[in-house]
């Protein structure tokens, strides 16, 4: 689910950042959050508002069941006040993140791995967008929900689904980076998916400290 904080800046206006920036709250971006929005939404695959309420009575239910919880992480990291202030005089610092995320020296060798299949399918673009519209594809992502600090896209690799998430909080100073895949904590239990797993986490945090570096390198470039 969309968190709380991220829905009290999408509501503000986007055309004065200062506004959403005096507005928001510490501490919004969680796990959980993450968890709840990839397990309603099918990891992104559907929208809440198509879903009839009995099956969304259904999902929620399922957030309670402690045997059948997806793999989700949530990696921060601190932002200088430079950076922090660059964000926050954008209107909208999501698309910000995104670009530096995908448009990081950390991401390129996986970029220069995707860009030829999707070149070849035709299906979706392999130029990083200016702006990060809902329903947009780009890569193996799909845009699926959007606020001026939050981006949520998501993926699927046959039938290994999940969704990716970037925020920036401006009162922690922090930008994030989670993951929610349709995995089983307890398949994760095993020893090779437990070495995935660590593979999984190192390589989810050296991607968000490639989006820092990139998000100080445009703003020192300006």
């Amino acid at each position: 689910m969309i968190s709380s904080y991220c829905r009290r800046c999408a509501s503000t206006s986007a055309s004065n950042p200062a506004a959403w920036a005096r507005n928001t709250l510490p501490g919004g971006f969680t796990s959980d959050g993450l968890k709840h929005y990839g397990l309603l939404t099918n990891f992104g695959q559907e929208s809440l508002e198509q879903l009839k309420s009995q099956e969304v009575r259904r999902r929620r239910r399922q957030l309670d069941d402690d045997t059948n919880q997806p793999y989700v992480d949530l990696f921060s990291k601190r932002i200088s006040d430079e950076c922090s202030d660059y964000l926050k005089s954008q209107a909208s610092p999501s698309d910000v993140l995104a670009r530096a995320f995908f448009g990081s020296k950390h991401f390129m060798p996986e970029r220069m791995i995707l860009t030829p299949m999707h070149l070849l399918s035709g299906e979706s673009s392999t130029s990083i967008p200016s702006s990060f519209q809902v329903k947009e594809r780009f890569l193996q992502w799909t845009v699926v929900c959007k606020s001026p600090l939050e981006l949520i896209l998501s993926w699927q690799v046959s039938n290994v689904k999940g969704v990716t998430m970037l925020a920036f909080d401006p009162a922690l100073r922090k930008a994030y980076h989670g993951n929610c895949i349709n995995v089983t904590e307890k398949a994760l239990d095993k020893p090779l998916a437990a070495t995935g797993l660590q593979l999984h986490k190192t390589y989810a945090q050296f991607l968000l400290d490639g989006m820092v570096k990139e998000l100080l390198s445009t703003k020192t470039n300006m």
